[in-house]
């Protein structure tokens, strides 16, 4: 059984659009313990499940196989069965959690040690996300957020998560962020360089165009905090809202206070280590 933990963006900074389509942020990315579960059993054939979901190769983890098999040079047999609980659409990064899980636990499964660069490649491939979940914990994010550097684990909070049952696509999100009249500018744009950045001065470039269409996504923001969050923001492009918390306590207060027209998780930032260890069953 494999683990695909989620992730939150504590900052995300869209920085212009780069000669390739994509758009060049900075981000800081944080695995969270809220995950999907995977089976992974030998068999004659590729054979893959997921409830509510397309089962065929636009599926990260069917491409994730397809990958899998490429930088192996070999062809996968086994059952995968995918059971979601990490809301789609949502800014948490599930189905790139469950990308990279597949690779991983696949590589593991047949006692594999790849080459690290054609591994990256790999991943990079699959989506802009999903280098990050070959890295946890807490890391840097550049490019087109999947140049990935890890930083020293801080998980001394706790979180309060609220899902609105809204999905949001993230090329939409994109889309919302350019000037009708002006291809390449950005309305979100922030200048500072991410080194520089303090906690205090975090924040989203989603946030502005994602709660102008989704206004009740600003009212949980500001409800979060005034149940007792130090920070609220969105994640990613959205729609989950997250609160940090100095305790466990003041967390679980705030999350029985939330309005129950939403989904509402209190969980906790997961470290590098355990995020690895629990990921692969141990």
């Amino acid at each position: 059984l494999l683990r695909a933990f989620a992730k939150i963006n504590l900052n995300l900074q869209i920085l212009g659009r780069r000669d390739d389509g994509y758009h060049e942020v900075r981000t800081v990315l944080q695995t969270i313990d809220w995950f999907d579960e995977i089976d992974i059993e030998l068999a004659d054939r590729f054979e893959f499940s997921v409830q509510g979901m397309p089962e065929n190769e636009s599926n990260l983890v069917v491409r994730a196989v397809r990958a899998s098999e490429r930088v192996a040079g070999v062809t996968v047999k086994v059952r995968i069965r995918l059971r979601k609980n990490i809301p789609i659409g949502a800014g948490l990064g599930g189905g790139s959690a469950d990308a990279a899980a597949t690779f991983m636990g696949l590589q593991r499964l047949h006692r594999r040690t790849l080459d690290p660069k054609s591994v990256v490649f790999e991943l990079r491939g699959l989506g802009s996300d999903v280098t990050f979940f070959a890295v946890g914990g807490l890391a840097e994010g550049a490019g087109r957020g999947d140049e990935v550097v890890p930083l020293h684990d801080s998980v001394d909070y706790r979180l309060v998560l609220v899902d609105p049952g809204v999905s949001i696509a993230t090329a939409e999100a994109y889309s919302w962020l350019t000037v009708s009249d002006q291809s390449n500018s950005i309305g979100g744009f922030r200048a500072q360089c991410l080194s520089d950045c303090g906690p205090g001065q975090w924040a989203n470039d989603f946030e502005v165009p994602v709660f102008k269409r989704y206004p009740e996504l600003a009212k949980i923001r500001d409800e979060i905090v005034e149940l007792g969050a130090y920070r609220a923001a969105l994640s990613g492009s959205g729609s989950t809202v997250f609160g940090q918390f100095h305790t466990e306590a003041e967390a679980i207060r705030a999350g029985s206070a939330l309005d129950r027209r939403f989904r509402v998780k209190v969980t906790r930032p997961l470290p590098r280590l355990e995020y690895f260890q629990r990921m692969m069953g141990e």
